[in-house]
């Protein structure tokens, strides 16, 4: 028999290890995701470029609706 093989508990230890990880990579992923769909968070770290965009569409709107 190998002698590289290991017991059923070191490798259910490590299967639990790796989807304990996982979860974490997945929770990690949400939150970066949700973070950066948030407009109040993107306006927070962006100011200025949010300030720029709303002037703009602005403008854009209001040439748009005088005529």
């Amino acid at each position: 028999m190998p002698e590289n093989s290991r017991d059923p508990a070191a490798i259910r230890a490590g299967i639990e290890r790796a989807r304990q990880e996982i979860e974490q990579s997945v929770n990690d992923l949400r939150a970066n995701v949700s973070d950066s769909l948030n407009w109040r968070s993107m306006v927070r770290r962006h100011p200025g470029a949010s300030f720029a965009s709303a002037l703009v569409l602005g403008l854009l709107v209001a040439r748009a609706t005088s005529r």
